[in-house]
């Protein structure tokens, strides 16, 4: 086994630093979720200090193959910090692939170094079915009606998780910078929220620490058997509990299901990695909008 202080290189040269044979988030999902039969791979690497990810390979207890992927985010990195991604890098509705909505926010002293995709959207239009602030301005302050929430960051870095309803009230007393729409909530502090919807999907959803600093963004591939499944909301949501996260929100899944990171330092077309596999099996989906690393370097 190689030592955590060993560079090596994956395909499509992403540096990464195996931590253990089956790391500590292996560990905890294994041991506390009752969802996984037997682990494949386990791929760790840090992206850039305060930001780690995390690829798991597994046989479910049920028999099917997985593939998921952890994006955790420790927000008290004076580095660090996120943004809601847009077209083109502007304010203005439309559809655009996440690496390239990256790409527009991307310079030196500004650096993208990983991303998801956010809330749902309208597929004709772009136009999100959430709130939107960016870059401290506020585009967007209704909602679709229904089991809907926000997902928001504080000019202090600190993460805001709620419901519609609990935006309406928040929002005028917390200055959100960055706030993005999303679906259902799945964690509550430390309880998992049961939920009507039993459909199985690739997923995107997002989580906090009980002090708000750190962020774990958990994303399911789906859809294609033999490689992986996808998963139920509470499958979610037991799993983001097992990983630290004390609040966690759904965001947009299905072929919208994206999750990128850095591949090269440079600024490069190719400098971004698509590491998941997007269900529409063309590439990745162009999406209204996303949620971005940002790190001053």
């Amino acid at each position: 086994m190689r030592s955590k202080n060993t560079c090596l290189f994956i395909f499509l040269s992403i540096p990464f630093f195996i931590v253990d044979a089956y790391a500590q988030k292996s560990k905890s999902l294994m041991e506390s979720t009752g969802l996984i039969k037997a682990i494949y791979s386990d791929v760790n690497y840090t992206v850039i200090d305060g930001v780690n990810s995390t690829e798991i390979a597994y046989e479910a207890t049920n028999g099917k193959a997985m593939k998921i992927f952890i994006l955790e985010v420790d927000l008290q990195q004076p580095s660090v910090s996120m943004k809601v991604s847009m077209p083109d890098g502007g304010n203005s509705w439309g559809m655009q692939q996440m690496t390239l909505q990256a790409a527009s926010m991307d310079s030196i002293g500004h650096r993208v170094w990983a991303g998801v995709n956010a809330d749902f959207y309208n597929m004709k239009t772009g136009i999100p079915r959430g709130v939107v602030h960016r870059n401290g301005q506020v585009i967007k302050t209704s909602y679709d009606k229904g089991d809907r929430g926000f997902f928001g960051i504080t000019k202090d870095k600190k993460v805001v998780v709620g419901t519609n309803e609990e935006y309406v009230g928040l929002s005028a007393n917390l200055q959100m910078p960055e706030a993005v729409g999303a679906g259902a909530m799945l964690l509550r502090n430390g309880v998992i929220l049961d939920q009507a919807d039993k459909s199985i999907h690739p997923r995107t959803c997002v989580g906090t620490s009980a002090d708000s600093t750190k962020v774990f963004f958990l994303l399911v591939d789906g859809r294609d058997v033999p490689y992986s499944n996808g998963m139920t909301l509470e499958e979610l949501a037991v799993c983001l509990k097992a990983l630290g996260a004390d609040t966690g929100i759904n965001l947009d899944g299905g072929g919208s299901t994206t999750y990128f990171v850095r591949r090269f330092p440079e600024l490069r077309d190719d400098r971004f990695d698509i590491r998941n596999r997007p269900s529409d099996h063309t590439g990745e989906r162009a999406v209204a909008n996303g949620i971005v690393v940002i790190s001053d370097l």
